[in-house]
């Protein structure tokens, strides 16, 4: 049991590590991954690395091919648009089954993360934006009794924003915190319907954040 402890551990550290070389821009979308290169640099035997690996694919960032190798996936305007209709109805569809758990206290700790968003932006400090962000979503995700939806979306957030690297677009960060003070009000008024407006079809728009979006993703591409 203690030597099985310590494969998964190392596991999660090599995944971690190969994370961490994509969000800084070590690997890039469309590069190749030398698995005797990084095994021979950490110091470990294949095992872990192949693991972490099959984590990363299941996840998006990456493809195996066999006898190939393994490919950093780049990640297309089409995905970006595919996960921002999946994430604006999965969040939709939580907001208006689980209506009734969300508190007086959950609001506020929803109107705390985004007046920190808010200061931070305006602050020009987006080291911690990407985080206090989705500390906010999950305020109310958890609420869900089905734990595949947030399984399912945080992956997929993490490559939309993490996977980028950190670039940031003031403008965009200040549109997303008044879209959240929409959904905050509506949630103050109870009014699950149009606060699930807000997140499918304006938060989680590609069309609506479309010009943002295309900036974004061209700037990151230049970095």
């Amino acid at each position: 049991m203690k030597t099985q402890l310590n494969v998964i551990s190392l596991r999660e550290q090599v995944y971690e590590y190969l994370r961490n070389e994509m969000t800084t821009g070590s690997m890039t979308g469309g590069s190749t991954i030398n698995l005797n290169k990084i095994a021979e640099q950490l110091g470990i035997s294949k095992t872990p690395l192949r693991d972490a690996l099959i984590h990363l694919e299941i996840e998006g960032f990456v493809t195996i091919l066999p006898r190939r190798g393994v490919m950093v996936n780049a990640l297309e305007l089409t995905d970006v648009k595919n996960a921002y209709e999946a994430i604006g109805i999965i969040e939709a569809s939580i907001i208006l089954d689980c209506f009734d758990r969300i508190t007086p206290s959950h609001i506020s700790r929803l109107e705390e993360l985004n007046e920190r968003m808010i200061k931070d932006v305006n602050n020009n400090d987006f080291s911690q934006l990407f985080q206090t962000n989705l500390a906010f979503h999950t305020v109310f995700n958890t609420l869900s009794n089905n734990p595949l939806f947030n399984k399912f979306m945080l992956p997929i957030k993490h490559r939309l924003y993490d996977f980028q690297g950190q670039s940031y677009i003031r403008d965009w960060e200040l549109k997303n915190c008044e879209e959240h003070l929409r959904f905050i009000n509506f949630l103050k008024q109870g009014n699950p319907q149009q606060a699930a407006v807000i997140l499918k079809d304006f938060h989680w728009s590609y069309s609506v954040h479309e010009a943002f979006i295309k900036q974004f993703y061209a700037m990151t591409e230049q970095n």
